[in-house]
């Protein structure tokens, strides 16, 4: 698990930061990643679901699916108590 924030990549940075508010969708985080690092925003959509897994299995968010009836899928996020305390 991350124990400092200054370990964390600028990407991750970002987006617990952003979380902070609370949940967001990959696109809303990658709109954040783009305008905040150097990645570009098809960079960023590109590898947020990486991004947010590497996350969650160090126990800083919670990231999973949301799909609706016709079975379209996008990836969400909230911080955990631990990704909360990290960044607060």
């Amino acid at each position: 698990m991350t124990e400092t924030i200054q370990s964390l990549a600028q990407h991750q940075l970002v987006i617990l930061r952003r979380l902070r508010r609370g949940p967001l969708t990959e696109f809303e985080l990658a709109n954040e990643v783009a305008e905040h690092s150097g990645y570009s925003g098809e960079e960023a959509a590109d590898k947020m679901v990486d991004w947010l897994e590497t996350l969650r299995a160090e126990g800083l968010v919670w990231a999973g699916a949301l799909s609706n009836a016709d079975d379209q899928t996008l990836a969400a996020a909230a911080l955990t108590t631990a990704g909360r305390e990290l960044v607060n």
